[in-house]
């Protein structure tokens, strides 16, 4: 039975209030007391404030960049918050798993998770904590670009502190947003927001916010060229985080040191600060910085014109980035759409009809985009493969010809992608007349594009068709479908194989026609196999590829009302059954 004398309740609520006041200028203290607390529920049995114990130990380890120990106390807070039922207390650890997550490399986990905090502390009312939460989700935004929902979760943040007139609430999301105007060109907005940060910092006595402010102001200072005032406030910076252990702050400096001492033309400097934010970042896995760490290696290797070594920085960079950007990015906008569902039923009550309509609506204007945006990248792309060919033309230097394959083969790579998205929006929401489909015809006109491929001369295909078949649908679709299947077959064949073969298969039965394209290749593991209709998802890094082509046969697929089937085994190969109805 828990112990629920007010006396001691009374000590270590005032134990855990006091800890978290001293969070921004004393994490050792914070820490000190959280764990004082921890003692004392446990004494007492009080399995409500043992979670809180918990949660505040956890939000501190976060703070400080021990993210595994963070996330693992969270854990174990959230046991017994769950256990209380305490649906606030769950919401406060999912928060400090969040951030653990999102400041290492599983952003789209974390914005699940402040998904969830935001939906509970909307429901309480607690402008405190949602101030905290559309501030690290206006983060996450950034890390991807999407600049116009930062802002707006960034003024989110500012509202919700405004609710409850905290100060530092407000100034937390003054930071980020001074950075976003300055990217935006607007250097006199961002100046006058960090310098009203730092104000309210000092005011607060927010040591660990000031750090952050200063680092922003240190960014505008590049901007406008005081290069020394930039780096004043950098080292500032860096000094505040050294002594409060905020291991992300800290890796941001170095990066930021880095790229001012780059602009300053010290470029050994430069390169020793850059040298120590990829150390630091690796061993603190804050993977944002090491990529861009990475990038700004190769800047001063290109500049000193060691082409060898600006490749090497280049490559590093580019692999850095996809691992994580890319194998993220679909996960991402599917986060995005819960949010964005969330945010529409609580503002509106809707009926279920409305809801329907609004998510359809959403996945549209989605699509929309991919189609507005790959439709524009086309030109830029096409004119920088078109310059790279004439580069290569005139310079007759090995290294920088090497230099110049990587560049083609990352913008080839964007082309095919671009490609992919505005294919599939098209192959989506466009239509066209069914006709009748001769199967016969468009397999070997599928298999006869397919020569260029490293592996074509050696497959050998394997072709049966029934007799006889009636069937209509749209041509583009099916064409879609068989295409994809047959060239993973080949891509994934593999070269040493003997007799490497694929298996064309079509087969009329009583109510759906019967597509099986199946090959003794590679195969794919059972992880794999749950992923491979995913956008953006890649079973195999070693094999060229865009990541969208099975997930585009599914979308078509989906269109034709039908279903697929896949069997696979690592290192005996693929076998895709799809089944259409007939009309």
């Amino acid at each position: 039975m828990e112990n629920t004398l007010p006396s001691v309740n009374s000590k270590i609520q005032s134990l855990l209030d006091e800890a978290y006041d001293s969070r921004i200028n004393n994490l050792n203290e914070s820490l000190k007391l959280a764990n004082q607390a921890l003692e004392l529920s446990k004494e007492a049995s009080n399995k409500h404030y043992t979670g809180k114990s918990l949660s505040q130990l956890s939000l501190y380890h976060m703070i400080i960049g021990d993210f595994d120990l963070a996330i693992n106390i969270a854990e174990e807070a959230i046991n017994y918050f769950v256990e209380v039922g305490d649906e606030r207390g769950i919401a406060d650890a999912k928060y400090n798993i969040a951030g653990a997550l999102y400041k290492t490399d599983n952003f789209n986990l974390g914005l699940t998770y402040l998904t969830d905090c935001l939906t509970i502390y909307r429901k309480y009312g607690d402008h405190h904590n949602l101030a905290r939460v559309h501030k690290s989700m206006g983060t996450i935004y950034e890390y991807f670009g999407d600049q116009k929902s930062a802002v707006q979760s960034y003024e989110e943040a500012i509202k919700s502190g405004e609710e409850i007139n905290d100060l530092n609430l407000q100034s937390n999301a003054f930071n980020p947003l001074s950075g976003i105007y300055l990217n935006q060109g607007k250097v006199d907005e961002a100046f006058e927001l960090i310098e009203k940060s730092i104000a309210l910092k000092n005011d607060t006595k927010d040591i660990r916010g000031l750090a952050f402010a200063l680092y922003g102001r240190g960014k505008v200072y590049t901007k406008t060229g005081d290069f020394d005032l930039a780096e004043k406030d950098f080292l500032e910076s860096l000094k505040i985080h050294e002594e409060m252990g905020e291991k992300l702050g800290h890796a941001m400096v170095y990066h930021k040191l880095g790229a001012l001492y780059i602009e300053m033309g010290r470029l050994d400097d430069a390169r020793e600060i850059l040298i120590k934010a990829l150390q630091y970042s690796n061993k603190h896995k804050i993977i944002l910085i090491k990529f861009k760490a990475n990038l700004l290696l190769h800047e001063i290797a290109k500049r000193e014109k060691d082409f060898e070594l600006a490749l090497k920085y280049l490559t590093q960079y580019v692999e850095e980035k996809e691992s994580v950007i890319n194998d993220k990015t679909a996960k991402v906008i599917e986060s995005y759409e819960v949010i964005k569902k969330v945010q529409e039923l609580e503002r509106e009550a809707i009926s279920q009809k409305d809801k329907a309509d609004l998510i359809e609506k959403k996945n549209l204007e989605l699509d929309s985009f991919f189609y507005r945006i790959s439709h524009d990248l086309k030109g830029p792309i096409t004119a920088m493969m078109s310059l790279n060919y004439l580069a290569t033309e005139d310079v007759k230097d090995k290294t920088a010809h090497k230099y110049f394959d990587e560049y083609t083969n990352q913008a080839k790579r964007i082309n095919n992608i671009l490609d992919e998205l505005m294919n599939l929006t098209k192959m989506v929401y466009g239509s066209e007349a069914k006709s009748d489909i001769d199967f016969e015809q468009l397999i070997y006109d599928c298999i006869a594009s397919f020569k260029h491929l490293p592996n074509f001369d050696k497959v050998k295909f394997n072709v049966n068709i029934d007799e006889n078949i009636l069937f209509k649908a749209e041509w583009a679709l099916i064409n879609t479908i068989i295409q994809n299947l047959i060239e993973n077959g080949v891509k994934y064949a593999r070269p040493e194989e003997k007799d490497p073969e694929i298996g064309i298969a079509i087969m009329d039965l009583a109510n759906e026609i019967k597509i099986s394209i199946s090959d003794n290749g590679i195969g794919m593991s059972e992880e794999a196999q749950s992923k491979i209709f995913k956008m953006f998802y890649r079973a195999n890094r070693k094999i060229e590829g865009t990541g969208l082509g099975l997930h585009i046969v599914n979308r078509a697929i989906e269109k034709l009302n039908g279903r697929v089937e896949l069997e696979s085994e690592l290192g005996s190969g693929s076998s895709f059954h799809v089944f259409l109805p007939k009309e």
